[in-house]
C-alpha cells in the first residue's frame, strides 16, 4: 500500500500524519510525504512598483521556505520519501496521486473562519471530489486514538459497499471492530398533536424498518460488522454514535458518478470528532 500525506505542517496535518503512523507499519505502506509551496508573484501584480531588487528577494525568500520544508519533512518521518513542490497544492497533489498510483490520501482539512481557511479547505474537499482515491481527513481539535473502533455509514448501496471493504482491509490490520450503520429519517412531529399519523402508515413504516434490519444484516455480515438501525437523521446518526460508543474514525462511501460530494459527507467532515475517511 502506498500513501500520500500532503502537508501545509498545519495541526490539521499533523493530526493527519497521527494517522498515517497508526496504519503504516500494520499495513506494510509506503509513505510519501508532499508540501507544495505558492509560486511567487510575477511582476504583472506589481506593476510599477515591481523592481529587481524585488523578486531577487523574493526568490531568495521561495528558496529559504523550501530549504525549511525540506528540513521539517525529514523530521516528520525520516524513512518516508520526500517531495517538494512549488505550484498549486491542489493540482500538485491531484498529480502525484496519479503518479504514484497510492492507495490512501491523508490530509488535514481546515475550517471555515476565514477566507484562506476556506480556500485550504476546499483543497481537501477538491481532492475528494475528484482523485478517485480514497481519503481521511482530518481537522484541527479532533482526537485521534488507537484504532479499535471503527464507524461504517451505510445507505446499502455500492459506495458505501467499498467504504466498507476499506475499512475491513484496515481493521484487519489493526486490529479493529466494524459497526455498520444505517439511519432512517424520523417521523416528523405533527404540528397539531390532534393530527396523528394514519394507523396504516405505521404499520408500513415498522415493515420497512424490520426489511431494512434485515438488508443491513445481510450487508454487514460477509465483513463481520455489527449492524446498527437509527431512527435520526444521517449526520446526527454519525455523530451520536461516534460520541456514545467510543468510535476511533468513520468511514463513508462516495458516489463515482458524481464528481462533488453530498452534503451528508460535508457536514460529516465538518463535524466529526474523529478521523473520517470517504471512499470512491
Amino acid at each position: 500500500m502506498k500513501i500520500l500525506h500532503p502537508t501545509d505542517f498545519s495541526e490539521a496535518s499533523m493530526k493527519a500524519l497521527e494517522v498515517v503512523r497508526q496504519l503504516k507499519e500494520p499495513l506494510g505502506a509506503e509513505l510519501i510525504l508532499l508540501h507544495t509551496l505558492e509560486p511567487t508573484p510575477q511582476m504583472p501584480i506589481y506593476g510599477d512598483y515591481w523592481t529587481e531588487r524585488l523578486g531577487e528577494v523574493m526568490k531568495q525568500a521561495q528558496h529559504e521556505a523550501l530549504e525549511e520544508a525540506r528540513k521539517h519533512l525529514q523530521t516528520l518521518d525520516p524513512d518516508a520519501e520526500h517531495h517538494l513542490e512549488v505550484g498549486h497544492p491542489l493540482r500538485v497533489i491531484l498529480k502525484y496521486a496519479k503518479e504514484k498510483d497510492v492507495d490512501l490520501i491523508a490530509m488535514g482539512t481546515h475550517g471555515a473562519d476565514t477566507l484562506l481557511e476556506r480556500i485550504l479547505g476546499s483543497i481537501t474537499e477538491r481532492v475528494i471530489e475528484v482523485s478517485g482515491k480514497p481519503v481521511v481527513a482530518t481537522r484541527a481539535g479532533i482526537e485521534v486514538r488507537p484504532f479499535k473502533h471503527f464507524l461504517v455509514s451505510t445507505a446499502l448501496a455500492d459506495p458505501s459497499r467499498r467504504a466498507l471493504e476499506f475499512a475491513k482491509k484496515i481493521a484487519d490490520a489493526v486490529g479493529a471492530r466494524i459497526t455498520l450503520m444505517h439511519s432512517v429519517e424520523p417521523i416528523a412531529e405533527p404540528p397539531i398533536p390532534i393530527h396523528m399519523p394514519d394507523p396504516r402508515y405505521i404499520e408500513e413504516r415498522q415493515a420497512l424498518i424490520e426489511q431494512l434490519a434485515k438488508q443491513l444484516h445481510e450487508f454487514a455480515s460477509p465483513y463481520g460488522a455489527r449492524p446498527l438501525l437509527k431512527e435520526a437523521k444521517p449526520v446526527e446518526a454519525i455523530c451520536q454514535v461516534v460520541a456514545e460508543e467510543d468510535v476511533d474514525a468513520v468511514f463513508i462511501g462516495k458516489s463515482r458518478q458524481s464528481r462533488f460530494m453530498g452534503s451528508v459527507t460535508r457536514e460529516v467532515l465538518e463535524r466529526a470528532q474523529v478521523p473520517v475517511f470517504v471512499h470512491p
